[in-house]
């Protein structure tokens, strides 16, 4: 959370070293559209749980059609959003080169823009609601979120890149923690190659759980 003081506005938390009130800008002051076309690369996918990955690392089948001639193309550090799906944040900032639905739009930040900052920034509830007002259509299924309405919306940012670096880097650590805690965790609850059996007993001082694995086959 950031506190207004006078014109300023001061986050109430931040990292060391870093005293200088955060920016408002535009999102079209920080992002072009970018409609470069090709259809010899990685397809890409961006969900709401998930943001960007290669579509063939979904569990879901992928049938782009008959032609991908009107895929966008994707570079590492494009921050690129599903139109339709804006307002739930499906939005991130790609790790990886790539082509992409047309139903995607797809930005290329400035020089002023951390992209990975972003790819939090973008999907705080308040946008979220804001993505939603602004969007085109009659529904919530039918919604879109064209870019001229993407860049007429304001936010806060460290005027660092340092700074935006810093908070981007934190979360993306954060992320990664929990990834590999729900690995460990659904490697217990659901083996895939391994039958389990596991014993659980409950010590006075804390909760314990073992295991022995017997490779099948």
């Amino acid at each position: 959370m950031a506190e207004q003081h006078g014109k300023a506005l001061v986050p109430q938390i931040r990292f060391a070293g870093f005293t200088d009130p955060w920016e408002q800008r535009k999102l079209g002051e920080l992002f072009e559209e970018s409609d470069e076309r090709a259809s010899d690369r990685e397809i890409l996918s961006v969900s709401v749980a998930n943001g960007i990955y290669p579509a063939s690392e979904s569990d879901r089948e992928t049938n782009p059609g008959a032609s991908l001639a009107n895929y966008k193309i994707v570079h590492f550090g494009d921050v690129v959003y599903n139109s339709m799906r804006m307002w739930q944040g499906a939005v991130d900032a790609s790790r990886y080169d790539g082509i992409v639905s047309p139903a995607y739009v797809v930005t290329r930040p400035n020089s002023e823009v951390y992209a990975r900052f972003f790819a939090r920034l973008l999907r705080q509830p308040m946008l979220l609601k804001q993505y939603q007002q602004v969007s085109q259509g009659n529904s919530k299924d039918t919604q879109v979120l064209k870019f001229d309405d993407f860049a007429s919306i304001g936010i806060s940012m460290p005027a660092s890149e340092n700074e935006q670096r810093q908070i981007g880097a934190f979360f993306d650590r954060l992320d990664s923690l929990i990834t590999l805690h729900q690995r460990k965790y659904d490697g217990c609850a659901n083996p895939l190659f391994l039958e389990r059996r596991i014993s659980c007993r409950k010590p006075s001082h804390q909760n314990r759980c073992s295991a022995t694995t017997t490779p099948s086959g």
